[in-house]
């Protein structure tokens, strides 16, 4: 039975938390609604025959300000982490470059003709970054191990990554092309140089980072991995393994990073945890 159909709130109240609740996650909604009809009995009761018109105003605000934040919040345990929340951020601060080189050159017509030069300069030297970036930062094996990695968990993973690096390789070339914009007008040679030149730190900075995100991700459900915990004694690393371990939040396995890189425990280890959970 609803907890409104036998309220003794008057029925500005009553509609109100009807009204409201929906907003609410459905897992925290009764003992929401609850809380909130003891509260407004309370201020209605408490002193018979007399009405604060101020009083209840406040709290009809803060019923539908708690009731937001419950949403907000829950949205944000279900978002934190996850593959959607990292291409969304990076795809925002893709459009905000964007707007600023718009800004900067006063029109989208004038953007456009701008753009172009740094885009053809920058696909150029992509190549050559990623090259680099392969050679040199290693993934530490965390891509390739465990059964997750093989079959539709494997190309999911290898698909955020690609799009993980090309939305970093845009958003460097968007800076670089937008810090060198005031220059352009004054010196266009000496500002396509420096372009080139700002593109390919931002370019190795962001995709150094693309490849210790992917490594600190869960091989199946791609969330990031939480809950860093020091294991092992640093003075006996020759002896046993010694390092940080990071868990994935819905169980689907754990990631053991050693401390220092030993010859029989060289990289980072990653083990499935769904048997055990089960």
């Amino acid at each position: 039975m609803s907890p409104h159909l036998m309220s003794p709130l008057p029925w500005f109240d009553r509609n109100l938390l009807r009204a409201v609740e929906k907003i609410v996650p459905a897992e925290e909604r009764e003992e929401w609604s609850r809380t909130w009809q003891a509260e407004l009995w309370h201020m209605h009761h408490r002193s018979p025959g007399k009405k604060d018109f101020g009083i209840t105003v406040d709290l009809s605000i803060g019923l539908v300000c708690d009731a937001l934040w419950l949403r907000t919040d829950s949205w944000g345990r279900a978002l934190s982490g996850t593959p959607a929340l990292c291409l969304a951020s990076l795809a925002g601060l893709c459009g905000l470059a964007m707007l600023l080189g718009l800004a900067l050159s006063g029109s989208w017509r004038a953007f456009a003709i701008y753009a172009r030069g740094p885009f053809e300069r920058s696909v150029f030297a992509a190549g050559l970054v990623l090259f680099v970036s392969f050679a040199t930062t290693a993934l530490r094996g965390h891509i390739e191990q465990g059964t997750a990695s093989k079959g539709l968990n494997g190309l999911k993973r290898r698909l955020f990554f690609a799009a993980k690096s090309g939305m970093v390789l845009l958003l460097a070339c968007l800076l670089s092309a937008d810090l060198c914009r005031p220059v352009f007008g004054y010196f266009p040679v000496w500002a396509a140089a420096l372009q080139l030149l700002l593109f390919v730190p931002f370019a190795l900075v962001g995709l150094r980072w693309a490849f210790g995100d992917q490594e600190r991700r869960c091989q199946q459900c791609l969330r990031s991995l939480a809950g860093p915990a020091r294991v092992g004694r640093p003075s006996h690393n020759l002896l046993e393994w010694n390092g940080t371990e990071l868990a994935c939040k819905q169980g689907h396995g754990r990631l053991n990073v050693p401390e220092m890189e030993t010859s029989w425990c060289d990289r980072s280890q990653w083990g499935d945890l769904g048997p055990v959970w089960e």
